[in-house]
């Protein structure tokens, strides 16, 4: 008789749904490697409704092995792309064709130092997208902020970080679904030239927290429902 113990993997015992929620907290990179460990691991990947790619460096291979995998994925609920601003337009066209916003069941979407250049109205509404964090995003202009938010009919949270890569100046936040609201504007050496700063327009909010050293604008709409509210401001004018 064998006097080894044979040791079970626990891990692969578990049901394919509670392998999922483990794996969707991993970065996509490295959720594609699982496929080696063992035959149930091989399509399971595949299954993921969640894709994060966190580019450490420029112009990495994986980088368009990723946007291949998007380009083929039809069932997305949670979106994460995280990039290098040194990334060329080229290659953040491909991470984010235009395919992309017409995921039906999109339903958080969070973009980190990457640039917007082309949002326009003939995009298709994000109808099931309920939380958007816009981290250090650079966009075409204004009206650009404007046009994304629009298609999104059912918004329910908004995260906002500016730094010196953002080229924003005026945001406006006008979007009646909205119930959360946090914007973090106090990275930064200097204040930019000119009118900069935020308009904001969300009367179902309940939650809003801002932190601002830098914008010279600010004006808030009323908010009836508001519940809970941190106000951490140095602003030249605020209505």
């Amino acid at each position: 008789m064998d006097d080894k113990i044979q040791k079970k993997d626990l891990i692969c015992e578990l049901p394919d749904e509670l392998l999922l929620k483990i794996l969707s907290a991993l970065p996509s990179k490295d959720v594609v490697t699982t496929s080696v460990l063992s035959k149930q691991w091989q399509s399971l990947w595949k299954e993921m409704k969640t894709l994060r790619y966190d580019a450490e460096r420029p112009y990495g291979i994986t980088v368009y092995k990723f946007t291949l995998f998007v380009s083929t994925r039809s069932k997305v609920e949670i979106l994460q792309l995280k990039l290098n601003p040194c990334y060329a337009k080229s290659v953040i066209k491909r991470l984010l064709p235009e395919s992309l916003f017409s995921y039906p069941q999109l339903e958080t979407l969070i973009l980190e130092k990457l640039s917007l250049e082309d949002v326009t109205p003939n995009y298709h509404d994000l109808t099931c997208l309920k939380h958007l964090h816009l981290l250090s995003v650079r966009f075409s202009c204004d009206e650009s902020v404007k046009t994304l938010l629009s298609i999104c009919p059912s918004l329910e949270e908004l995260v906002v970080r500016r730094s010196s890569y953002t080229n924003v100046k005026i945001f406006a936040i006008n979007v009646p679904t909205l119930t959360s609201l946090s914007i973090d504007n106090s990275c930064g050496k200097s204040r930019p030239k000119g009118v900069h700063g935020f308009v904001i327009n969300a009367p179902s909010l309940r939650s809003f927290s801002i932190r601002d050293s830098f914008s010279n604008y600010l004006r808030f709409g009323n908010m009836p429902e508001l519940v809970k509210s941190t106000v951490k401001v140095v602003c030249d004018i605020m209505i």
